[in-house]
Order: structure tokens, then C-alpha cells, then sequence
């Protein structure tokens, strides 16, 4: 079958919070942008589906935040971090930077669909529906990179820098190590995270809440039209022995917390289980080449009990917009350098935070003791919550 050839000067790949936000602020810029994305939106995407605060001012800043409150969703006041044994620790939105305004709780479906709808109006050229099928690679560049329709139809595209905004899957940096021969093999799953909406649960409006069971942790918050998102993580040994199927993990394992039972018992699911495994918490893995740079949870995924996913993906593609500036797009190596030193201290606290609780996280014990102590000392608790958020402000 005959292939095309496109040419542009970014090539973001992935169009999620990452890679959408990425495009508008480029385009803003005067950059041509190409995104290619592999889905059709809108669509579902397993997501804890809570907004942070923090989120909002990014929103504002690349004119999105009146599209994004006109969703209808949820607007959270607090989170409550709830053990098995029903010990309860809140969390005001309060605490966050632009916490009075609450966060939200809206869908990746309506999100992501406004934010790429964003980038098209802004003037970025935008394929859906196409997957990345190879990547070339020589002297240290991203030569070439080959997506591929539903058809088989193949495109061929170069780009002065590509962007990998796959989030977990890495898309674009696993298969440069394939190439490459740098690809150490697949790393063991040691998480699996599950999502989906539910109709008529017994949740109080304007609360996200954070229920720890055996093996993981999972959050209930509603978002619009007044569905609620249930999101879980677990050990990938604990949802073995239930054959990885969500509805016994729930009834069998996460039930046993009393509070999230009684909020999803006689609830009606909307669509199947969305599933996907987590292969590493942290920093992931650097690709070499000097024009390829990752952002979003392709670089760092956090974790989902700090409520600030989306807002590392928002962060991430600030950086580096403002890293590429008005620079010749070609000097990608330093880019990519001032992008990775930024990046590297905007994230470094929280990270580091987040491996030290993670281990309390996936312990419904240590989780009931932490939450039966932290709710003794409101200040305590108010600090260690600024240690997950940003240190510093988002540029004017």
C-alpha cells in the first residue's frame, strides 16, 4: 500500500492532558504542531478523574477554564481518606493553591475533547485514530516516525522534535529501545489499576473520598451528569486471585471497607472496567535521542492518593513550552537539556514524599494507624499535604 510523508516542526504524540495542553501553548507560540493520537475522542480513559485546584490556573492560562466548568462537574470541597475500620482524615481543597475555588470532578472523555478541540482551534494539525508503528533513529536524532491507520495505510513523518505524551505506555520511548537494542526486557507488573462510572451511589456532593482495602487503595467522586468515577489500584498478586476481575475484587476485597460499600452497593456500572497495569512509580525511563522528549506520566507518574496527576501533565508541558521559547526548534539538544534540569526540580520534593507513604498506601493497617494519628494534628497533616503539592507558582 502506498505511504504518505509529512513534515512539521513538533510531533507530539498522545493527545491527553499532556499533549493537548503541549500543542495549544505551542501553537499560541507560532510553532506548527502535528498530534497524532491513537484513539478517537471523545472517549473513556481510566483516570482518578479528580482536577486539583492547582489545575484551574493552567486552565485559565491557555483559555480553557470556562469550557471546562461548563462540563457540569462535581465541585469538591475535600477529600477524606477513609481506612477499613471507617478511621476518617480530611483534606480541605483549602489547603491547595487556588483551593477556595474547590476541585473538580469532571470526566477524560468531556476533558481531554475540549482540550484537543482547544489545540485544533488554536491552529495545530490533529490526526486521531492512528497508532505509532516504528520510530528511526541515527547520530543521536529521531529520524523518521511511521503511524498507521485502521486500514493498514501508513504515513511517514518527520519532525524537528517529537514529543512522547503516551502517558504510562511510553509508546514512542519502547520503541526507540527496541530499535536501539536497549530494551532490557519488560519489567514485572507489579500494579494494576481499574476505572469505570456508576448511577446512584450514596456519595455526599462535593467530596472525593480515598477508601484503603488489602493490596491497594481506590477513590469515588462524582463527575457530570451525575455519575460518580469509582478508580482503584491494587497489587497485581491480590487482583490474581480473583482472576483480575473487577466486580469480585470489589465485592470480595474492597467491600471490606464499609464505607465504599455502602456508598456503591445497589450502584449501577455504565460501561465495562477500563484496566490498565502499572509498571513503575516515579521517574521513568530517559530515552536518548536529543529530539525526543517525554512529558506527562510518560516521564513521572505520581501517585493517584496525592490527587495531582493531572496537574505534573499540565506542569510538564508548561516546561517545556517555556523551554522551546522562541528557540530554533532544531537545537534540540539544548532543549531538551533545560527542559530535563526544570523538570528534574519541579518534581523532586513530591516524588521523593510520595516513595516514603507509598508503602503505607497498600497497607490497610499502616493506613489506619497514619489516618488515625494525622487526624489528631490538623497542622501536621496540612504540612505533609504541601510536601506532595508544587513549590513554586506557574509563570505569569
Amino acid at each position: 500500500m502506498k505511504s504518505k510523508s509529512l513534515k512539521t516542526q513538533v510531533l507530539v504524540i498522545g493527545a491527553g492532558v499532556a499533549g493537548a495542553s503541549l500543542a495549544v501553548r505551542l501553537t499560541k507560540q507560532g510553532f506548527d504542531v502535528l498530534v497524532v493520537e491513537k484513539d478517537i475522542f471523545p472517549r473513556h480513559k481510566l483516570c482518578g478523574e479528580f482536577v486539583s485546584p492547582e489545575c484551574l490556573a493552567h486552565f485559565e492560562q491557555i483559555g480553557v477554564l470556562d469550557s471546562m466548568r461548563e462540563i457540569g462537574g462535581d465541585v469538591i470541597r475535600e477529600t477524606r481518606f477513609i481506612s477499613e475500620s471507617g478511621r476518617t482524615l480530611r483534606v480541605p481543597s483549602e489547603w491547595f493553591s487556588n483551593g477556595t475555588s474547590g476541585a473538580l470532578g469532571i470526566s477524560r472523555a468531556e476533558m481531554d475533547y475540549r482540550l484537543l478541540r482547544k489545540a485544533r482551534e488554536e491552529g495545530a494539525w490533529v490526526i486521531e485514530g492512528q497508532r505509532v508503528v516504528s520510530i528511526s533513529t541515527a547520530k543521536n536524532r529521531v529520524q523518521g516516525v511511521v503511524v498507521k491507520d485502521k486500514s493498514g495505510e501508513r504515513t511517514g513523518i518527520e519532525a524537528d522534535l517529537i514529543v512522547d505524551a503516551t502517558g504510562r505506555a511510553r509508546v514512542a520511548g519502547k520503541l526507540v529501545e527496541r530499535g536501539t537494542g536497549s530494551n532490557k526486557g519488560g519489567r514485572s507488573t507489579k500494579h494494576i489499576a481499574f476505572k469505570a462510572h456508576f448511577e446512584n451511589v450514596r456519595l455526599e456532593r462535593g467530596v472525593c473520598e480515598i477508601y484503603f482495602f488489602r493490596g491497594g487503595y481506590g477513590g469515588l467522586n462524582y463527575v457530570e451528569d451525575g455519575l460518580a468515577n469509582h478508580c482503584f489500584i491494587i497489587e497485581t498478586q491480590t487482583a490474581r486471585q480473583y482472576g483480575g476481575d473487577a466486580d469480585r475484587i470489589v465485592s470480595e476485597v474492597i467491600f471490606r471497607n464499609k464505607k465504599v460499600r455502602k456508598a456503591l452497593e445497589g450502584a449501577r456500572r455504565r460501561f465495562d472496567w477500563i484496566a490498565v497495569s502499572v509498571e513503575k512509580f516515579g521517574r521513568q525511563a530517559s530515552v536518548d535521542p536529543e529530539n525526543l522528549i517525554s512529558i506527562g506520566d510518560a516521564r513521572a507518574f505520581i501517585d493517584p492518593f496525592t490527587g495531582s496527576g493531572m496537574l505534573m501533565a499540565l506542569e510538564s508541558s508548561e516546561l517545556l513550552a517555556n523551554a522551546i521559547g522562541r528557540k530554533d526548534i532544531k537545537d534540540a539538544g539544548m532543549i531538551k537539556e533545560r527542559f530535563d534540569a526544570d523538570h528534574r526540580r519541579a518534581i523532586r520534593q513530591r516524588l521523593n514524599v510520595c516513595s516514603i507513604i507509598r508503602g503505607l498506601a497498600f497497607s490497610p493497617r499502616l493506613a489506619g494507624f497514619v489516618i488515625g494519628a494525622g487526624s489528631l494534628s490538623g497542622s501536621l497533616l496540612e504540612r505533609i499535604t504541601a510536601l506532595t503539592r508544587p513549590a513554586r507558582n506557574i509563570s505569569e
